[in-house]
């Protein structure tokens, strides 16, 4: 039997490090891996053997509440001492949303067999280039954090859309709001399943900003996803190639919520994440009458992270496309970095090829 592979996790936020939590609803009592460090202690096929963080407290605090369970576990300073101390298989990128590109390169030179990075991918197009070039040299699977991805009612999405139970996809509408919409921390989330949804590349956006923040853009200029107030929230429209559009709104000052509806020319499947996952599918059955179908009771039991990890070992272990790779995840940033290039000219229409403003 191969030996478990062996993982360190760069970033020790909460993400990163947090214990198993129990289940609500339909999964009580069952203790779900909620950070990068409990799914590979909940994946068999894993093994976490490191950590590391700039910040020494954080290192220590990661260090004491995992003692328990993993006594072993050794924290460094930085990713290059880390590197050069660990031999390791699989590499989590956890650091600030403008930070990631330099680890992800020097994982994949360091012998690095798979790599999971949080998102998004990058705040550039050019960061995000250089890790997708370094893990394709190195011939190895980059696979980026977007949960929805391994949510079991998204997946139910995915596959409602797929087997054309609405008919070909036409229109996407996207809520997000509460203090947290923020494009590129909590906000490429949505971006990504509206990506995903429509089926096709996109071909162009348009955007307009919250009152306040006209003169954000045509760049990131957040921190890296800690203060709310430096991502901004924008109101797009995104055109893609097969002639589907989608409507994404987002506002700070509105309750939170994270919905989506997806319109085919048969029926409606409509997405809502708070307070919980919840997904209903109308469909057209003729003589204009629209009739909703339940869905099979959902599992929430099995968690997001951990399907993502076990994802990545297949990856690593026979090879494939991953089902949110870096080109994947690039295409969510092309889309978010138009959209600041077209609000900061007042709602242009941003055709592409998208570049760096």
């Amino acid at each position: 039997m191969a030996r478990a592979l062996r993982a360190g996790i760069v970033g020790l936020s909460g993400i990163a490090a947090r214990l198993p939590e129990a289940a609500a609803g339909p999964g009580m009592g069952i203790r779900l891996p909620v950070s990068h460090a409990a799914a590979y202690h909940s994946v068999p096929d894993t093994e976490l053997v490191a950590g590391c963080d700039l910040l020494p407290e954080r290192a220590a605090d990661f260090k004491g509440q995992w003692s328990g369970l993993l006594p072993n576990l050794r924290v460094y300073p930085d990713h290059q001492a880390m590197l050069a101390a660990e031999d390791l298989d699989i590499v989590s990128v956890v650091t600030s949303d403008h930070a990631h590109a330099q680890v992800v390169i020097d994982a994949a030179e360091a012998g690095a067999r798979g790599i999971l990075c949080e998102k998004p991918i990058a705040t550039t197009l050019a960061d995000a280039d250089r890790m997708i070039a370094a893990t394709e040299r190195a011939g190895i699977p980059l696979l980026v954090n977007h949960t929805r991805r391994w949510m079991s009612p998204w997946l139910q999405v995915a596959g409602l859309i797929r087997d054309g139970t609405i008919g070909e996809v036409q229109r996407i509408v996207a809520s997000q709001g509460g203090p947290r919409a923020m494009l590129f921390r909590t906000g490429t989330h949505i971006c990504d399943s509206i990506a995903w949804s429509a089926g096709a590349q996109p071909l162009a956006v348009y955007a307009l900003p919250e009152p306040g923040q006209e003169t954000y853009g045509p760049r990131y200029a957040g921190d890296g996803g800690h203060e709310p107030a430096s991502d901004p929230a924008l109101s797009m429209v995104i055109e893609f190639e097969n002639g589907v559009r989608a409507f994404w709104n987002m506002c700070k000052t509105m309750p939170q919520v994270f919905d989506i509806a997806i319109y085919g020319a048969k029926g409606c499947i409509r997405g809502r994440t708070f307070p919980g996952d919840e997904i209903s599918v109308t469909v057209d059955v003729g003589n204009h009458r629209l009739v909703d179908e339940p869905l099979a009771r959902v599992d929430h039991t099995s968690g997001w992270f951990g399907g993502c990890v076990a994802e990545l070992v297949e990856l690593v272990r026979g090879g494939g496309r991953p089902s949110s790779g870096g080109r994947e995840a690039r295409t969510a940033l092309e889309i978010m970095l138009a959209a600041l290039q077209s609000q900061a000219h007042g709602g242009v229409r941003v055709r592409w090829p998208i570049a760096d403003a």
